[in-house]
């Protein structure tokens, strides 16, 4: 018969939470609980992990510095055979991951050996791969460089965006993560190790909301990547009308009926109330735009006239 593990939690977002809410109710013992900072994409926060910790009766700590001697104390305590982790934001160094018998495995949203590091889904929509990855890891000293555990796959359509690779990843994390407790309860773990070539490995570096900047004069597969990569959770593609900033949260290709000259950016009119802007290789049309900061619709401030330009 299978044993149950002892699992500490260590991380943020609500799919780690949700992970260890289903390995618990699989019959597992969680153990520890430890959360940092909040985010504001997050939508589970430092007191839901406290909370949570509060309800298993398990020990909590907020903060990064697990290395401190009274946490390092309180950890090992725990008896933790295996740590899950998500989104911790600093390396966990070797005297941490060395308390728990059966390793730190870490959750992340990138196909290693490529997509490495910070914001993977979106490198990757604006890459334009045929999917993004989601790997169960083993932490070690170097980045996202541990032995995979699990490995799944997430396939981008011409028209998938980040919030639709989000919603995988929260239905997928927790299934993965508890396919990993169950092999190593198994004691049937097999790690695949990464290459050690640094040519095979892609890094890929944090977005921030001003990288979401539309550039009309670019072409239009890239707009529409740039918009699919930026959308929700996101805070959006961005352009201006005039003095007014607009967030673009989904458009496709249009195809004019004839041939047209027009400046990128332009407004070329609407398809059944949606505004049509001029690339330098075709059209887009805006399905969901709004006024920044508000969830108010800019449609007709940007039909108001066929002289408007985004910028």
């Amino acid at each position: 018969m299978d044993r149950k593990l002892r699992v500490a939690v260590l991380g943020r977002t609500e799919m780690l939470l949700d992970a260890a809410k289903l390995a618990r109710e699989r019959g597992h013992e969680i153990s520890f609980v430890a959360t940092t900072a909040h985010a504001e994409n997050y939508t589970a926060t430092p007191k839901d992990f406290e909370q949570f910790a509060m309800d298993v009766g398990c020990p909590y700590f907020r903060g990064t510095k697990l290395h401190e001697p009274h946490v390092l104390k309180m950890i090992k305590s725990t008896s933790s055979d295996v740590a899950i982790s998500m989104n911790w934001p600093v390396l966990l160094p070797g005297v941490v991951r060395s308390t728990f018998s059966k390793g730190v495995f870490n959750s992340h949203p990138g196909d290693l050996p490529r997509y490495r590091g910070n914001a993977c889904p979106n490198w990757a929509i604006l890459n334009g791969e045929e999917h993004v990855g989601l790997c169960i890891h083993e932490m070690v000293d170097e980045l996202d460089a541990g032995d995979v555990a699990v490995r799944e796959r997430f396939l981008l359509e011409p028209n998938t965006d980040v919030a639709d690779v989000y919603s995988w990843l929260r239905r997928q994390i927790p299934i993965s993560f508890n396919k990993l407790l169950d092999m190593i309860a198994a004691d049937r773990l097999e790690l695949s190790a990464q290459p050690k070539d640094p040519n095979l490995s892609l890094r890929c570096f944090p977005r921030k909301a001003a990288d979401s900047q539309i550039d009309w004069a670019a072409n239009s597969l890239d707009i529409l990547r740039l918009i699919r990569a930026s959308t929700h959770p996101f805070a959006g593609a961005y352009c201006h009308l005039e003095q007014t900033t607009l967030r673009i949260w989904r458009a496709e290709p249009f195809e004019m009926p004839g041939p047209f000259l027009a400046v990128p950016g332009q407004v070329l009119g609407d398809d059944n109330g949606k505004p049509l802007i001029a690339t330098p290789d075709g059209a887009l049309k805006l399905d969901n735009v709004t006024i920044d900061s508000t969830t108010d619709c800019a449609i007709s401030e940007i039909l108001s006239s066929l002289r408007n330009r985004l910028t």
